[in-house]
């Protein structure tokens, strides 16, 4: 070893002690900024692009680039490059933002234990054919003996071939969980619509955009798509077998596959998986940002604009205090509203402003809406007929009438009865708080740990206590994540009946 090379290895085994003794100084997913302030780590696959903005809040981080990656939380301001399998080898596993490359020997190839290096085979091919012809006749006498099984079962049962086929032939399912449907609906009848597909509507809005854009999602989603097929299983919004398969295939392909099946579902499928997109929005970038621009809020926002405008311009007050409650719209922008006189000017400055920001606004302000709908002339009658929304309401009323500071406050008052509902198995919702980024990584994982060795009650409260430590917004979707968890924990569904 050269004096320079020690002299490198010392340096970084202090800058690593010293990243070390700031994490274990703030806690585990966090580390110390410059501001002496302790901020969120970044989750894997992203990297730090400021520190945060006051103490226990989370780092502003963006994706890794893509060729780069950081498969652990971090503090990095940049993404290392993926690694280049070498000669003799190939990807196994392509890198993504979380994973680098996974390279093995190429075929007649296998790696040396000394060097690394991938070399030739040095076995004999003697004993191959043998092989074969032991593994051809063990198939066979196992298929012979199924086959046999099966003729046995048919001849106690009084069946044969040809009733089985003619039951076959009259029996489907539209059960789109079945574990017998194919991955891909292919087999068309007469009218060339699936067997098993109730299409209502092929020309939906939604369909539409989900088809133009294919190539697009497959790119955003199959860089890393584990989050994006963690909701579809979690949530059962695709059968297990279809799931199974996207695992295997990895990557853009995986994607592709459950897209194609999705529209093969017809409306139906495409509303199940827009849904699905728009819960995992944040994991992705450039799909975040799609939806900002084409989501269906903002879509049904901007096409009744000007009917909106005559309902709120009647009496804009109503509105104006239930966005403020919310806290939906900064201070200055309430002031201004509420010194506007003409009712019509300050109805098109709010819906301007939900309009400008986006997808994700307009549907808070579709949710103001619905609180105050009794208000307003018209619209009830439109709210109701908004199939989108009632989809994205699966949460009770209630929640979507208190304010983010009464949430967290009934969290307090009811975390006894929390530690009773969900003491005897964290697993689902902590999955659902992982994908919908309440929690990070480090936190799932502290709060698992603490489970094996202090009993479940006790990993419950810190599960609590880190959720209100994430701040208001966090609360409500801790919330929303416990109302879409009621058939993993029944007893969820007397808290919210007293809610």
């Amino acid at each position: 070893m050269t004096p320079w090379t020690a002299m490198l290895r010392l340096l970084l085994m202090v800058l690593f002690l010293q990243e070390l003794s700031g994490a274990k100084e703030c806690g585990d997913g966090f580390y110390k900024s410059s501001n002496e302030v302790c901020c969120e780590l970044c989750r894997a696959g992203m990297h730090k692009v400021m520190d945060c903005i006051g103490e226990g809040k989370g780092a502003l981080c963006e994706q890794c680039p893509k060729g780069t990656f950081i498969d652990r939380d971090n503090q990095e301001k940049v993404c290392p490059s993926c690694s280049s399998c070498g000669p003799g080898e190939e990807a196994a596993v392509n890198c993504s933002v979380a994973q680098d490359t996974v390279c093995r020997c190429t075929e007649g190839l296998k790696r040396d234990g000394d060097s690394g290096i991938c070399v030739p085979e040095e076995l004999e091919n003697q004993g191959n054919a043998t092989s074969f012809v032991l593994a051809a006749a063990l198939i066979f006498v196992l298929t012979a003996l199924v086959f046999v099984i099966v003729y046995f079962y048919m001849k106690l049962k009084g069946l044969t071939f040809k009733r089985m086929l003619k039951r076959s032939d009259t029996t489907h399912t539209n059960n789109e969980h079945d574990e017998n449907l194919p991955l891909v609906l292919v087999v068309q009848n007469e009218h060339k619509v699936p067997f098993g597909v109730q299409r209502s509507n092929e020309n939906s809005e939604t369909m539409q955009l989900i088809q133009e854009n294919k190539d697009n999602l497959k790119v955003w989603i199959g860089v890393d798509p584990s989050a994006f097929l963690e909701h579809l299983d979690g949530f059962k919004l695709i059968p297990r077998h279809v799931h199974q398969a996207a695992v295997i295939k990895g990557g853009e392909e995986s994607v592709e596959l459950v897209l194609d099946h999705c529209i093969c579902q017809g409306e139906v499928g495409c509303e199940k998986l827009w849904d699905a997109l728009y819960s995992v929005r944040k994991q992705y970038v450039h799909l975040w940002k799609w939806i900002q621009t084409h989501g269906e809020a903002l879509r049904a926002v901007q096409d009744k604009e000007s009917d909106l405008k005559l309902w709120i311009a009647r009496d804009p007050k109503h509105l104006l205090l239930q966005l403020m409650s919310r806290g939906r719209i900064p201070n200055e922008l309430f002031t201004k509203a509420k010194s506007i006189r003409d009712g019509a000017e300050c109805a098109e400055l709010l819906l301007d402003y939900f309009v400008k920001r986006g997808n994700d606004d307009c549907l808070k302000l579709l949710f103001a809406l619905q609180a105050v709908q009794d208000e307003y002339s018209g619209l009830k009658e439109w709210l109701g007929g908004l199939d989108f929304l009632r989809r994205l309401s699966k949460s009770p009323v209630v929640l979507n009438k208190y304010s983010d500071f009464v949430l967290r406050d009934k969290i307090r008052f009811k975390t006894r009865e929390l530690l009773m509902a969900l003491r005897n198995d964290l697993t689902p919702l902590l999955s659902q708080l992982q994908i919908r980024n309440i929690l990070t990584d480090n936190s799932v994982r502290a709060v698992k740990e603490m489970q094996v060795r202090q009993g479940s009650e006790k990993a419950t409260q810190h599960m609590v206590e880190l959720v209100m430590a994430r701040g208001r917004p966090r609360v409500k979707q801790f919330w929303e994540a416990l109302w879409d968890l009621r058939e993993s924990y029944p007893d969820l569904e007397d808290i919210f009946e007293k809610f």
